[in-house]
């Protein structure tokens, strides 16, 4: 209840609202509100005001826009990911443990990207799935550190140019050999893996060179094209992630000894830890416009992080 004061003289007593507390209340329920499941009834009881009460109590809380706190700490292994919320994409830097800091974008860019990562100090080692302007932001600012791809990503490429049943023996020895990446767990497994993917492209080389002519080309076509294109595709994006040393980076001693914890080799961290759960709690508030859908992301994303504070510090 609320704080009676009473005169020691006459007896007579009144109350002195704190209007900061009230906002702190109000500001802490609207929160736990838009992180939970609860309807506006049921956040309204055990007080008797309605619906709209509750909602016209806290129309000042969407104008409260929370921000992690920088600390400046050098974090040894950071995934980044973007993910569709409304009409705008959220970036999102996080380590295994928590969430970093996050960006909005109209899409995926290497200057989105930048702003994100401009204010996070280089970790030693960055997971991601390699969308282009991701990796040229990650080379910009982030040079010396090391990159390890999402294996899962590669493989939801893989089935996009071989599909899950190839027509073509080079299709399914690659299928079949990529499945086999996810025991590869040690730096020898990973050179043995590297071989047999070597010896396979050298085998179809003949074959993923094979040319279709176009024998009466029009001004502006191509005279040809390569025949198995989306095999040749595949291999090449697997001998290219082997060249740049981005494909089984989690194995490297060297790496593992620096960092002294296992390096994820999927962004599974963001996807199933962050994202995932972020569009269920969306879906069960579904109806929001923009500004509220990026509001409710944003307060989720501030519970993630690592030095959160309770709502009412933002007041």
């Amino acid at each position: 209840g609320t704080q009676r004061w009473e005169c020691t003289s006459c007896s007579a007593s009144h109350t002195r609202p704190r209007a900061d507390v009230l906002r702190g209340n109000q500001l802490n329920g609207f929160v736990s509100h838009l992180l939970g499941t609860r309807s506006q009834a049921t956040m309204s009881k055990p007080r008797t005001y309605t619906n709209r009460t509750w909602r016209t109590n806290t129309a000042w809380c969407w104008n409260i826009v929370p921000r992690p706190e920088r600390t400046g700490e050098i974090y040894s292994t950071v995934l980044i990911d973007g993910t569709l919320v409304g009409g705008l994409v959220c970036l999102v830097a996080r380590t295994p443990s928590h969430v970093i800091d996050w960006r909005w974008a109209a899409y995926e860019a290497s200057t989105t990207w930048g702003m994100l990562l401009a204010t996070i100090p280089e970790p030693v080692v960055v997971v991601c799935d390699g969308q282009k302007g991701m990796l040229l932001s990650i080379v910009r600012y982030w040079p010396s550190a090391r990159i390890q791809r999402c294996l899962f990503h590669v493989w939801l490429n893989m089935k996009t140019k071989l599909t899950l049943h190839p027509q073509t023996e080079a299709g399914q020895q690659l299928l079949k050999h990529y499945r086999a990446i996810w025991q590869v767990e040690t730096a020898t497994q990973a050179k043995e893996w590297v071989i047999t993917f070597k010896v396979l492209y050298e085998t179809y080389d003949d074959f993923l060179k094979q040319r279709t002519y176009n024998k009466q080309p029009k001004p502006g076509q191509r005279k040809w094209w390569y025949t198995h294109r989306d095999v040749r595709s595949a291999y090449r994006q697997i001998a290219t992630l082997i060249t740049n040393k981005q494909l089984f980076t989690y194995t490297e001693p060297l790496l593992q000894e620096q960092i002294k914890q296992t390096i994820p080799r999927t962004t599974n961290y963001v996807e199933g830890g962050t994202n995932s759960p972020l569009k269920n709690l969306l879906r069960s508030h579904r109806g929001m416009n923009q500004t509220h859908q990026q509001r409710l992301t944003e307060w989720y994303l501030y519970d993630k992080t690592e030095g959160k504070k309770p709502p009412r510090n933002f007041l």
